[in-house]
């Protein structure tokens, strides 16, 4: 049998409801959606953490948060924790990444990789109009921070290069990450006159929201977004990811153009959210508001399974690697905690887990009072401190911090995240059942269900049921401690 390839698209900070297929009436997402008609679209997924690095390290590895514990932007875990990419390239498989790394031990990313254009643009850092987390303006055609255009002619080149070996190409976009910039025609093509402000914009109760969330909004001064400004904003956005999607569909062409659209299975998924004005804050933050930890994810298998299918159920993104490996015919390690869906889809089951957990936060107290003078760009220290866990269950939803405020809504009620249930005493039996259903999750981030006593010490050296993911040493003297992600 024809070994398949393995496209995997990540953009960065992209929310769901942002796409045509999640329901969005005007970006005009026609190649996502297109990806979304001819597979599988995962209704309910959730990052493992509203944060970047953190997320890719959760998704790649398929463990928690809390297991691998690398919790801040620009974490980078060691490629001797098993994952998708060692696992395919021991199978032979040639591999190229373009874009954003995010992910691996910088030092080791020659190893794992045949062709790699590795590149990190922060949050625009540098471009002199960057000045605030809303800040937006046109990005200029030839600025070297224009690279989405670029990264797609390298994937697309790798794709017709490597047509006799299988292969996974990972393509990492920088957007539609802040600064909210894109360039022309994407910078006008969404009126910003005709963008409808966020209710959650001003309409939220900071009394009734974790502390963390009101020194954000002052460090990062959001009491000068105006709603003209939070219009541009989001109009760029707009336009950012329309920039993704049509670089997404001249992708797919190529895939047609050189006949291996019938050989190649493709990932479309979005690390985390972006909270676009939402409670008066943009960028993001270690919340679990359904903006930032609801996030897109699409599979489209090459001979047409499952096509059209809307998986309706809960799902999280430690699951997509194991789904992936089956696919592929690829031996799923014994570390790896997600669940493989192929079953489930050629059941036509997609009723998806009872429970799904993200978490976030730094090993450190969340900064309760805002620091006179401090400013930011981006949810920077002390922003990312604070460690706390949310669980969803059916429509409703409990976030507990270690320091901070609770939250509790109903989805199906309050969409938007607004009334907070947390203090209400009608809810208490609802919140003490999620609380002991969000405890015994955090407490089985290491259960794997591998059904054998013995563990294998020769192809998996480290019995992680017992003992920590990685060493640490080498992988600790490479974490970018400049703030980069």
């Amino acid at each position: 049998m024809e070994k398949y390839n393995l496209i995997i698209i990540t953009p960065d900070q992209m929310r769901a409801d942002y796409l045509g297929c999640y329901g969005h009436q005007s970006i005009g997402t026609k190649h996502i959606d297109a990806l979304a008609e001819n597979g599988v679209r995962f209704q309910n997924m959730y990052c493992a953490a509203p944060l970047c690095g953190p997320s890719r390290c959760s998704f790649a590895t398929s463990t928690y948060f809390s297991e691998h514990n690398h919790r801040n932007y620009w974490s980078t875990i060691s490629p001797s924790v098993p994952n998708v990419v060692t696992s395919l390239k021991q199978a032979g498989y040639t591999t190229g990444m373009f874009g954003k790394n995010h992910l691996f031990t910088y030092s080791e990313l020659p190893k794992l990789w045949d062709e790699l254009d590795e590149i990190c643009l922060g949050n625009y850092d540098g471009h002199p109009q960057y000045e605030h987390s809303f800040s937006s303006f046109t990005l200029e055609e030839e600025h070297p921070f224009n690279i989405t255009h670029r990264l797609t002619t390298e994937a697309i080149q790798f794709v017709e290069n490597n047509q006799e070996k299988p292969y996974l190409l990972w393509i990492n976009y920088q957007d539609p990450h802040p600064a909210f910039c894109c360039p022309s025609p994407y910078d006008t093509m969404f009126n910003p006159s005709e963008i409808e402000i966020p209710v959650t914009f001003r309409e939220y109760d900071k009394d009734c929201q974790p502390v963390k969330n009101e020194v954000f909004r002052k460090h990062s001064e959001m009491d000068q977004c105006t709603d003209e400004d939070l219009k541009r904003a989001i109009a760029h956005y707009m336009g950012q990811i329309r920039y993704v999607d049509d670089n997404v569909g001249r992708l797919v062409e190529a895939l047609k153009r050189t006949k291996q659209d019938k050989k190649t299975v493709i990932l479309f998924f979005s690390d985390h959210g972006e909270l676009l004005g939402d409670y008066g804050m943009t960028h993001k933050n270690p919340t679990f508001y359904e903006c930032l930890s609801h996030i897109p994810a699409i599979l489209v298998h090459p001979d047409g399974r499952w096509r059209s299918t809307v998986f309706d159920g809960l799902t999280e993104e430690v699951d997509m690697v194991p789904t992936l490996l089956e696919i592929l015919g690829i031996e799923i390690p014994p570390t790896m905690v997600g669940k493989s869906w192929v079953s489930a889809l050629d059941e036509g089951d997609v009723s998806g887990k009872e429970t799904i957990l993200c978490e976030a936060g730094g090993g450190c107290p969340t900064y309760k009072d805002a620091i006179p003078g401090f400013t930011l760009t981006a949810p920077h220290a002390p922003t990312s401190f604070g460690p706390g866990a949310m669980i969803r269950k059916g429509s409703w939803k409990l976030s507990i911090y270690a320091d901070d405020r609770g939250e509790l809504y109903d989805l199906e009620s309050d969409p938007h995240e607004l009334h907070n249930l947390y203090q209400d005493k009608a809810y208490e039996d609802i919140k003490s059942e999620m609380t002991l259903l969000l405890l015994k999750r955090v407490m089985s981030v290491k259960v794997r269900d591998i059904h054998k006593l013995d563990w294998d010490y020769r192809q998996y050296p480290h019995d992680v049921r017992f003992e920590p993911l990685e060493s640490f040493g080498a992988v600790l003297e490479d974490i970018r401690a400049s703030g980069e992600y």
